[in-house]
Parts: C-alpha cells; sequence; structure tokens
C-alpha cells in the first residue's frame, strides 16, 4: 500500500473533514464554531503527529518517581516498551494507547459508564439503558473497593491510568481526534472504576448465551416437542470433535449432575406473548467489541506431533475487523517479564500472546452464561416478587442518563435474587441473571499470566481468577506441555429449561458452579494436540448442562483432520494450517450432491467444474461460489418451511439464531448441524419433508431443486458461467469503521474463504475474521509470528491507519521481535535474534 504524501494528506483531509460533516452533522447535533473547524493549523484537517517507526530513549518522572523508558514503534504496528520498572512500564502504555487510541477509548469507556448518549445523542440511548442494566459501573466500584491498593493489579492500572490522563491532560487542538472536533467534545479523566466498567463490558461482549433463552422460549411455546428435538436437539451428535472428547478425559464425565434433571424440550413458563420480536431485547450494537459471538481458532502441539520436545501454538480470534483495529500490539519489557500480544485500548498488559516461556490463545466457549426468570407478581404486593414461599422487594436503582440535544432520560432498575429486570413490553417482570453480575478480576488474570512460567501456573491464574465469559485458553510451554482450559463459572440449576425461560418463584435459581474437577480440561492428551473452534465442549454423556448453541463444526473437524494426519509440525506448517481455505463441509455435500445432479447436469461444465473440485474456496474458482450457493439454498428449501408453519419471521430472533450468524449467507447455526446429520445418516429422513404443502422430500430431489435454483440465480446475475462467477469476484473483504462512518471504512478486495473454513472470512461481504493471528515455536519464542488487520492508528490520514489490511489479506506473517530492536527486548529471550 502506498504511502500518503503530506500533500496527499492535506487533500484527503479536507475531503475527509467534508464528507464527515456533511454526513454526521445532523444525526450528531450542533457542531463547533466553523472558524475554529477550518482554523488551517488547529482546525478539523490539520494532521496529528505521524506516527514514526523506530527506538526513542526516555526518563520518565512521576509522583516523585524516575525511570528509564524505551519505545521501538514497529511498521506493523507492535509497540515496544521497556522500562527498568514495572510502574513506568504501565504508565508508557497508557500514554500510548491514548496517543494513537483516544476516541476508540473514550468510546469504549462512555459504552461501559452508560452515557453514550450524552455523548452522540438519543440514538445511542438503548445502549446506554442496557449498559444501566448490566450494572457495569456499580460492580466496577465493587471490583475497585475489594481491590487491594498494594497489589500488582491496583499498581498497573493506577499507573496505566496515569499515563492515559498525562497525555489527555498536555491535548492540543490540534492534536485532538477528528471525531471529537466534530462533536465539540473535549475528553475527560480516566479512572481506575472506568478499567474494570471496560472488563465488564468486554466480559459480556465475550459472553456465550445472549439473549437466546429469550428467542428460544417462543419455538418452546410454539413448537411441538417432536419438532423441537429434530430440528434443536440440546446436543448435536453429528461428526463433530468436542473440545474434551469422553476417550481424552473420561474423569469429567463420572458424576451425577443437573443434565437429567431439566427439561430441555418444554418451556417452564408461558410468556403471552413473542418475547424476542420485542425491540427492547435486541442487545445494542457494541463500539467497544464489536461482536459477542466470537468464532475464533486455538490449537497447541506438543513432542507428539513435532520433530522437537517444545510444544507450538496457534490462535487467531474472529472478530469484526475495523479500522482503527479492535486490538493493539505491544511488547511489554520490565523487571520478571517480557510479554508480547495484542491488547484491546483500554486494557493494561497483554491479553493474548506469549512470553519466552508459554504461548496463550482464546476461542469462545459458547457456553450459556445468561439465565432468564419470568418473576411472579401481584398489585397487592408492590415492588415486590415471589420467591422460595414468600414476598421480597426488589432492590429498586433509579438512575439518570444525561441525552445529547434532549431531556435526561430516567430510568429505574429492578434487581431480584435471580438477576436484574431487563426492559421489556410483555407484561412479565423478566430477570437477567448473568455470571457477570458478581464482582470478578479478569483484568488480574491477564496481569499475572503474562508473567507466568509454565501451563500449570497459567492454570492455575484461570481457575482463581477467569470466571465469566468462558473461553477455550489453549497453552503451549517451552517444557514440551500443552493444555485447553475451558474453565469459568458455569450454573447449575436444580429443575426448569435453561434453554428458555424459567419460572422466578426459587426453584430454578441458581444452586452453585460446576465443581472445578469436573469442569472440561485436556493437559498433555496423549493424542499430542489440543483445538477448539467454537464447536460442543464435551462428548454425549457429559452430566452438567453448559449450554446448546455451539458452532456447526466444519472448520473443527478440518483442524481436527489435519492436526490428526500431520507430523513435524513447525511455524511453516502451523500457518499452512491456520490459512487453510478448505471447506470441510464439501467433505460431507459435494459427493451426494454431484449423485443428486449427476442425471440432469452430467457432463456440462459445471458439474464436470464441481466433481475437478478440491473443496478450496479459492478467489479463482467458480466451483466455490456454486456450492456456496447450493449449500444456501438447500438449507432454506430444507427449513424455511418449518418457520413459516411455525409463524418464525425474520424478525423473530430464533430465526436469527436458527440461521446465525444472521448476515452471513453461509450458515452456521444448529439447522446446518440438522442437514449434515440427516445426509450422513438418514437421507431420507421424514424431516425433509415439507410441513406446509405435504410434499415428500429426501436430499436428493432438495439438492437437486436448490441446483437448480442455483443455477438459475448465477445465470441471472452474472450471465452463463465465466470468470465472473470466479468467488473472488463475488466474496469480498473490508474493514468497517469503528465507529461506524462508511466513508473511513477501507475498499473490498478479493478474498478466498467463507465462514467455514480455518481462514474464515464470514459474508459475501465481510468485516468479521481473523482479527489476529498468532504462530508461536516454543523452542525458539524470539522468532514468533503474527499479525492484526488495520493498522496502529485512528487517524484516517495517517499511513499507518490500514496498513496492515493487504498484507493481512495475503496471508503475510511480521516477526513480532525484529532483529533492530534495542537488546533489551530479548531479555529473557537466551540473546536469541
Amino acid at each position: 500500500m502506498k504511502v500518503f504524501s503530506s500533500k496527499k494528506r492535506f487533500i484527503v483531509g479536507i475531503i475527509v473533514a467534508i464528507v464527515i460533516i456533511s454526513m454526521i452533522s445532523v444525526s450528531i447535533g450542533p457542531l463547533p464554531p466553523t472558524n475554529k473547524l477550518l482554523n488551517p493549523s488547529k482546525g478539523i484537517y490539520s494532521i496529528p503527529p505521524e506516527y514514526k517507526t523506530g527506538a526513542k530513549y526516555m526518563n520518565i518522572t512521576y509522583n516523585g518517581k524516575t525511570a528509564e523508558v524505551i519505545t521501538f514503534q514497529e511498521s506493523d504496528g507492535f509497540i515496544g516498551v521497556y522500562s527498568n520498572h514495572n510502574w513506568s512500564l504501565y504508565y508508557e502504555q497508557g500514554y500510548l494507547e491514548a496517543k494513537y487510541r483516544l476516541a476508540q477509548m473514550v468510546f469504549i469507556k462512555k459504552e461501559a459508564q452508560g452515557t453514550l448518549s450524552q455523548l452522540v445523542g438519543k440514538s445511542e440511548l438503548s445502549s446506554d439503558i442496557f449498559s444501566r442494566e448490566l450494572m457495569d459501573c456499580q460492580i466496577a466500584k465493587s471490583e475497585v473497593n475489594n481491590l487491594s491498593k498494594t497489589s500488582y493489579t491496583y499498581m498497573a492500572t493506577s499507573n496505566f491510568v496515569s499515563g492515559i490522563n498525562s497525555y489527555i491532560n498536555n491535548l492540543s487542538y490540534g492534536n485532538t481526534p477528528l471525531l471529537f472536533k466534530l462533536l465539540n467534545y473535549k475528553p475527560n479523566d480516566f479512572n481506575i472504576t472506568n478499567i474494570f466498567a471496560i472488563q465488564q463490558t468486554f466480559l459480556w461482549e465475550n459472553s456465550a448465551g445472549g439473549f437466546e433463552p429469550l428467542y428460544f422460549q417462543y419455538a418452546l411455546q410454539k413448537m411441538p416437542e417432536n419438532i423441537i428435538k429434530a430440528l434443536y436437539p440440546a446436543y448435536q451428535a453429528g461428526i463433530q470433535n468436542p473440545i474434551v472428547p469422553y476417550q481424552c478425559n473420561p474423569g469429567i464425565y463420572n458424576e451425577t449432575g443437573d443434565i437429567n434433571n431439566l427439561t430441555l424440550y418444554t418451556p417452564s413458563v408461558h410468556i403471552p406473548v413473542n418475547i424476542s420480536s420485542i425491540p427492547a431485547f435486541s442487545s445494542p450494537t457494541s463500539l467497544a467489541f464489536p461482536s459477542s459471538e466470537s468464532f475464533s481458532n486455538d490449537w497447541a502441539v506438543n513432542g507428539v506431533k513435532t520433530d522437537n520436545v517444545s510444544a507450538l501454538l496457534a490462535n487467531d480470534p474472529h472478530l469484526t475487523t475495523s479500522v482503527p483495529s479492535i486490538w493493539i500490539g505491544f511488547q511489554l519489557v520490565s523487571p520478571g517479564m517480557n510479554v508480547i500480544g495484542v491488547v484491546f485500548p483500554g486494557f493494561p498488559g497483554v491479553i493474548l500472546g506469549h512470553n519466552s516461556y508459554i504461548a496463550w490463545g482464546a476461542t469462545n466457549g459458547q457456553t450459556q452464561e445468561t439465565y432468564f426468570y419470568a418473576e411472579e407478581t401481584s398489585g397487592a404486593h408492590p415492588y415486590s416478587y415471589y420467591s422460595n414461599g414468600s414476598w421480597a422487594k426488589f432492590t429498586v436503582i433509579n438512575e439518570t442518563i444525561n441525552v445529547k440535544d434532549s431531556k435526561p432520560y430516567n430510568l429505574q432498575l429492578e434487581v431480584a435474587d435471580n438477576g436484574v429486570v431487563v426492559d421489556n413490553d410483555s407484561g412479565t417482570k423478566i430477570a437477567m441473571d448473568w455470571t457477570g453480575l458478581s464482582p470478578s478480576y479478569e483484568l488480574t488474570f491477564f496481569l499475572h499470566i503474562d508473567r507466568t512460567h509454565t501451563v500449570s501456573q497459567f492454570r492455575d491464574n484461570l481457575t482463581q481468577y477467569f470466571k465469566v465469559a468462558i473461553q477455550n485458553w489453549a497453552v503451549a510451554g517451552s517444557k514440551g506441555n500443552i493444555g485447553i482450559f475451558p474453565y469459568g463459572d458455569y450454573p447449575v440449576i436444580e429443575s426448569g429449561n435453561p434453554r428458555g425461560v424459567l419460572n422466578g418463584t426459587g426453584r430454578s435459581n441458581w444452586v452453585g458452579f460446576i465443581p472445578l474437577k469436573y469442569e472440561p480440561s485436556l493437559y498433555d492428551p496423549a493424542r499430542g494436540f489440543v483445538f477448539s473452534a467454537n464447536q460442543i465442549t464435551v462428548s454425549p454423556g457429559y452430566p452438567y448442562y453448559t449450554g446448546w448453541l455451539y458452532e456447526t463444526g466444519p472448520r473443527a473437524n478440518e483442524i481436527y483432520s489435519l492436526l490428526n494426519s500431520t507430523s513435524g509440525f513447525n511455524t511453516t506448517k502451523m500457518e499452512q494450517v491456520q490459512l487453510s481455505v478448505h471447506d470441510y463441509s464439501t467433505n460431507i455435500f459435494l459427493k451426494p450432491l454431484l449423485k443428486s445432479i449427476e442425471k440432469y447436469y452430467g457432463n456440462t461444465e459445471i458439474y464436470n467444474e464441481l466433481a475437478s473440485w478440491n473443496g478450496d474456496m479459492d478467489i479463482n474458482s467458480s466451483a466455490a461460489s456454486v456450492f456456496h450457493f447450493w449449500e444456501h439454498n438447500i438449507v432454506n428449501d430444507t427449513f424455511l418451511p418449518y418457520m413459516e408453519e411455525y409463524g418464525i419471521t425474520s424478525q423473530d430472533g430464533l430465526y436469527n439464531i436458527s440461521f446465525f450468524p444472521g448476515s452471513d449467507v453461509t450458515y452456521h447455526g444448529p439447522l446446518m448441524e440438522d442437514l449434515v446429520n440427516w445426509t450422513i445418516n438418514s437421507p431420507d429422513s421424514a424431516y425433509f419433508n415439507n410441513p406446509l404443502n405435504g410434499n415428500v422430500e429426501n436430499f436428493s430431489s432438495l439438492a437437486l431443486h436448490a441446483f437448480n435454483q442455483t443455477i438459475n440465480e448465477l445465470n441471472k446475475k452474472y450471465g452463463t458461467i465465466s470468470s465472473k462467477w470466479d468467488w473472488g469476484n463475488i466474496h469480498t473483504r473490508y474493514l468497517s469503521s469503528f465507529f461506524g462512518i462508511n466513508t473511513l471504512n477501507t475498499k473490498e478486495i478479493p478474498a478466498a474463504g467463507n465462514g467455514n473454513t480455518i481462514n474464515a472470512a464470514y459474508g459475501l461481504t465481510s468485516n468479521f475474521g481473523p482479527s489476529w493471528r498468532l504462530v508461536v515455536n516454543l523452542s525458539n519464542p524470539a522468532k514468533s509470528v503474527g499479525i492484526y488487520p488495520g493498522g496502529v492508528s485512528e487517524n484516517p490520514l495517517s499511513s499507518y491507519y490500514s496498513n496492515n489490511f493487504i498484507p493481512w489479506n495475503n496471508g503475510v506473517y511480521y516477526t513480532l521481535i525484529p532483529v533492530n530492536m534495542p537488546e533489551q527486548f530479548y531479555q529473557g529471550y537466551g540473546g536469541q535474534k
């Protein structure tokens, strides 16, 4: 990508300013005085200091203390920070995060506080209401009050905040982020409570479950039990390879849990309206962490699968790919620590990465962490709910939300023993219990693992501090150990159906959590590898309920296949797995599809393309396009009649979780898994029949019908088969503006892969995929590689705004500790360069 010249940046700056003003001035409100905005030296198009690569040596003095600091800014967007004291390391990290991501950090903070509408206006009121319902600030205050001022966490966060505020307090108008100039906003100082409130937002956005029980309540009330069992089984058997299969850890299956006491196919209560279609139950879009459904990959291999005694790890969390990126990369070096990886702006330390001893990555555990309860209330008992045989008073919290250019909004929160009442129009008070409604210290976990030396120490920190937003943590160590640990708080109830709305009178309240010794995990399995790709966590027979809405399995099955069949793993082979664009669902469907259409399409160009295709979603493959749209059509042809039969429309939440992610035309929901199971095990299943007209169908008839649809659609849109049918002509990627300003998106470029491939690119126009790629060989961790899309700067005029986009899309990796760094950055790596 070409670097802008100063003249070009100046011209682009004027254009961008005019476009943004014309686009957002009406929705956001009055702008500052025109003469101030257009001042040539300090106005809207003044250019903030450019990100400069290379080393900088300095001394920092703060609160009477002085420390040596070295920073090294790399062209790939990673910033190295060395200091001879821990306090100054975090101070400088806070300063640099603010320097390059201040607007992003302020929006994240205000979302966590529930004060976005104060900055932006009424359009963000629903987000603020929901943040208040999550009680992020109240919980954050409790966490800070319970935090020892002599703890490492307090030291790190307090100095991190001081660094942020140092930048803010020395901010000139000329260096103020463009968005703040447009909003006539001056940022305020941060405090420690803000950081823990940001932690709470992070935890919510990375907790699985969300509002799915409300959506599924509709199915429970409308669909017969046999249909629910067929379409939405509580355990998808299929061909999935669980994260913790029985044969690798049978001990966790030898216990009597709660699963046999639950009624997973019938409603616990009846709600009088379709609550899933009520707008108040739509989870607000998060600016901070743009997707709560993190579809990701991680795996680790040890000496069984390598040519040495060390272990290797790979991780690529799939989130919204944005500019600026949702990540910022750091190497942090101070006494006792040399860690490198990525962190969300507004956090100290490193969240995903490695040091010289261990490497770690995460995928979303897809564990249900939200439970909903219909409270029994009575006009004779105001502000009360019936629980455990008596009437109890709701705890009432009154809040005022200031709204820009509008009157304040008064919010009254009601809290019961089983959660906080969420706003809805059903006439029933529905409380949400979430594992994050109690104080926890995931931030402490991140700060501790940055300094951890063994896989066992990592696991110990995980069990002590990481309770909410359960992740599948894959870990590899320099001594050759590997593990995967989906640890956290798994709620246990004694009765009812947690897949829907539960009875709030007490009999379905949480009675505790799954005991740690029975939580799923693997440590040094005999097969020599661990992996996860959001697939189901356990095998049939696991005694506890942990959730039911998992990824379908093509990515997991492809990873398993490659790890199981490959030996001699090194960095290059790990990269090859991570960049694979083979769609494993072709292993299931392609042969039956060809058999179904051979009579009508045999020896045609289209048939021959499919017959000779290897199942890779390459940009120059027309077969990839045909298969993609055929898969889309057969899912619709099989299951949309069921949606219509039971009155489920595209506006209903159940529709979206049935075909989720909703914006992706490659389906990953439970219905896709049904299609896999039926195709393999019962291609003449009665559930292929059309419930609307009674037509008798099977896989073969529906496959042919869907194929006819596909060819007609492609002919109509692209003409007869030609290069216009190539996947790269139809399927593209781009990086979307973090702030939702479309003119600040990157251009669209052809992209391989799809939502089923390890190198994932969800949707036809994708801004969701590998938000960070990491590969670490612990036999030489100084040679670790990684990349995140976008750039380090949030300034759209900077040449480091989107400079990693093309290399990332092309599968390029950067060495994370380049050889030209000052020697301090190799401390603990044995002098390796």
